[in-house]
């Protein structure tokens, strides 16, 4: 299913919201989304929600030969799948551009800098080293894929732990975790990719939604670890007006800032993790029940546009006022404090003047909501008779 395509009056609308420093989910332009990561029963797996962008990493190990270039060195496979689940657009079982442009990214920002201790990963030199992988799974598309994968990345590697191992010799002995606690990897730095989306207008934002990375002209993707250094770089832009030198100036102080409080997260987030399940408190290991929720989820594919009102008593009502509109083609519904959804309302489901007089405002607050009036058209149905006689 091909993606579905932009019209000019969105494309207008975002970037008149980017060039007057205003986004559609009430952020400021260089404020990521919230982090949240939870981890599942096995070690090395976790699922992080970057916004309603969310993926699940898992981390697996096997044993087998070292590459000759590398006899004391482990290896590290990175692979990103993008299903249907995550966005229609998406096929299932094919390795898609994106898929494969992402996993180039991370193995720069994590294998290229030399994230992983290699060497420590070694069984018996020459013969036997440890493979690790790392398989990540987008299951919720809602922008900035990169972020959200390589925060699971770098969660699920400071969180897995792989078997003890002996060598005799001729044979190598894999123990239990009955018999040996399970060995942690050794991670030298913690990177995580930042990225940024420069619009028409030059004004840059951090942590694009879905929306503004299709409509931004140039995209930048920093690597940064813990220590404020650049592990990677990956700049893509669509015109040559614009230099990658006038992002960094613009943005390389606050992406090192921001990575070192996202590292932080993560750290106290996988220690706290770990620590309840050598105290065996199963409240704290029971997969990712406490991430699902009744949560209203937004989804890429729709006829809406979610926004976010700063002040809502810009454009509420009076109680002076009756504010009677009619023939309006859109509505704003109210979820939660300060966030609302933009819908239209088609003209064949506008019901008649009756309908709408009918309907009651007092349980609406002044600043709670605007309500217009229009509702939804519904044709009746006949009677339906449950006969038990057969």
């Amino acid at each position: 299913m091909r993606e579905t395509l932009l019209t000019n009056c969105e494309r207008n609308f975002v970037n008149k919201c980017i060039q007057e420093e205003t986004r559609l989910d009430g952020r400021r332009l260089l404020e990521a989304r919230s982090v949240k990561i939870h981890f599942g029963s096995n070690w090395g797996c976790c699922m992080v929600s970057l916004g309603h962008t969310k993926a699940i990493a898992q981390v697996s190990c096997d044993i087998q030969q070292p590459k000759i270039s590398r006899p004391n060195e482990g290896m590290i496979h990175i692979n990103v799948e993008l299903s249907q689940l995550a966005a229609q657009n998406f096929e299932s079982g094919r390795q898609s551009e994106a898929a494969v442009m992402i996993s180039r990214q991370l193995e720069k920002c994590f294998k290229d800098s030399k994230c992983v201790d290699l060497e420590s990963l070694c069984i018996v030199a020459d013969k036997k080293v440890w493979n690790i992988r790392v398989d990540i799974n987008i299951i919720n598309h809602d922008g900035n894929l990169i972020d959200c994968a390589s925060i699971a990345t770098l969660a699920a590697l400071s969180h897995f732990h792989r078997p003890d191992v002996t060598s005799t010799g001729e044979e190598i002995i894999i123990h239990p975790a009955s018999e040996k606690d399970f060995l942690s990897l050794t991670l030298f730095h913690y990177p995580v990719c930042i990225s940024f989306i420069t619009f028409e207008s030059g004004n840059t934002i951090m942590d694009p939604t879905y929306i503004e990375e299709r409509i931004g002209v140039a995209r930048l993707t920093l690597g940064v670890n813990s220590y404020k250094e650049l592990c990677s770089l990956n700049f893509d832009y669509l015109t040559k007006t614009m230099s990658v030198k006038d992002v960094i100036s613009a943005v390389s102080n606050h992406a090192a800032t921001y990575a070192a409080k996202l590292v932080q997260q993560i750290k106290e987030t996988v220690t706290n993790n770990i620590q309840s399940r050598y105290k065996k408190d199963k409240s704290d290991i029971c997969g990712f029940k406490e991430s699902i929720n009744a949560d209203k989820l937004t989804s890429i594919i729709g006829n809406h546009i979610s926004i976010k009102l700063s002040k809502w008593d810009l454009v509420a009502r009076t109680d002076d006022e009756n504010m009677k509109i009619e023939n309006e083609n859109t509505r704003i519904i109210k979820y939660d404090e300060g966030s609302a959804e933009l819908i239209p309302i088609f003209e064949d489901s506008l019901k008649k003047e009756d309908d709408v007089s009918s309907m009651d405002d007092s349980d609406y607050s002044d600043t709670e909501c605007i309500k217009l009036r229009a509702q939804t058209k519904r044709t009746p149905i006949d009677e339906i008779v449950l006969d038990s006689s057969d």
